[in-house]
């Protein structure tokens, strides 16, 4: 198994989008592999399934895995949905929306947590320290966010609100995660709602990460996982099953953060001394129901949804 292209995290910091070729085309016993493709993102939150794929976790499930890198979860949804892909990672709240415009995508499993203590770091609200002393002084300022409506501006309002700050005239702007960190040195916002590596890449480039945004919502809030056409999953429950074996596999070796670090190195042009730095994500293949609940409540509150989804229905159950 070799992954043909190294692309994810410093590909996109220059481009933002880009793709990579996971090819074994058969199995030791000669057996013919099946091709998915799967959509991601530009984040180090996917490292697990690097590691599953160069392990051959999904070879050995059968698959033979192509990654396509998109800027958020709500645009890899139709990709999903046309068959274009078969499985992608997304956020809970970009797939509640899918539901509610009648949009038939599921959650396969779970990928990554927000974090579970406040000083861990793998997400942030990243400022010009010129311009900006802490939280509370974000009133009225504008976030880059990588999709409107969405799941950012759930973890940007609660936050705010938690920290006693006026939310009410914050205005946010649609920017991949590679062009946040310029967008805040050169002015055109004053906040980039961030990931790793990008918050340590914008920490080295003097800009300073005033919150967690997902810590600040709600410790070890469920953040994004693997999803598919609910009619895909219909027609393949022996591939999604595969599919989410091979995943959950991956995200038990996790825990070894000297591989997940050695993965993003090898996968990625991501300088050494970055790797080194980056807080690792809080995976974990286990979906905490109850908070994704209350996650889609405070969408309601917000109005990004009408309603409280069905999350027996957004939730595939796996055998």
């Amino acid at each position: 198994m070799k992954i043909t292209s190294k692309v994810l995290l410093a590909a996109a910091l220059a481009t933002g989008a880009a793709g990579v070729g996971a090819s074994t085309g058969a199995t030791a016993s000669g057996d013919e592999l099946t091709p998915i493709t799967v959509g991601i993102l530009p984040i180090a939150d996917l490292a697990p399934l690097f590691y599953g794929i160069e392990e051959g976790y999904f070879a050995e499930e059968g698959l033979d895995v192509t990654l396509e890198v998109g800027q958020g979860g709500a645009a890899l949804v139709p990709a999903v949905v046309t068959g274009e892909y078969q499985f992608a990672f997304g956020n809970y709240v970009s797939l509640m929306l899918a539901r509610q415009n009648d949009v038939g995508v599921q959650i396969v499993v779970n990928i990554v947590d927000g974090a579970e203590r406040d000083d861990r770091g793998t997400n942030g609200l990243l400022v010009d320290p010129e311009r900006f002393g802490g939280i509370e002084d974000l009133a009225g300022a504008t976030f880059a966010v990588t999709t409107l409506s969405n799941i950012a501006e759930v973890t940007i309002r609660t936050t705010l609100r938690n920290a006693d700050v006026d939310d009410s005239d914050v205005e946010f702007v649609e920017l991949g995660f590679p062009d946040m960190n310029a967008a805040v040195e050169s002015g055109d916002v004053d906040v980039a709602w961030q990931a790793e590596p990008f918050v340590t890449l914008g920490e080295a480039a003097g800009l300073v990460n005033v919150a967690d945004p997902m810590y600040g919502t709600t410790p070890s809030m469920p953040l994004a996982g693997m999803f598919a056409a609910e009619s895909w999953l219909g027609d393949n429950p022996e591939l999604a099953d595969a599919f989410h074996r091979a995943m959950t596999r991956s995200l038990e070796a996790s825990t070894d953060e000297e591989a997940m670090r050695a993965t993003i190195a090898a996968n990625t042009q991501t300088p050494p001394e970055i790797v080194e730095q980056i807080a690792l994500a809080n995976w974990n293949p286990e979906l905490d129901i109850e908070k994704l609940a209350m996650v889609a409540g405070l969408a309601v509150e917000y109005g990004i949804l009408d309603a409280e989804p069905d999350l027996d229905t957004l939730v595939r159950s796996a055998d």
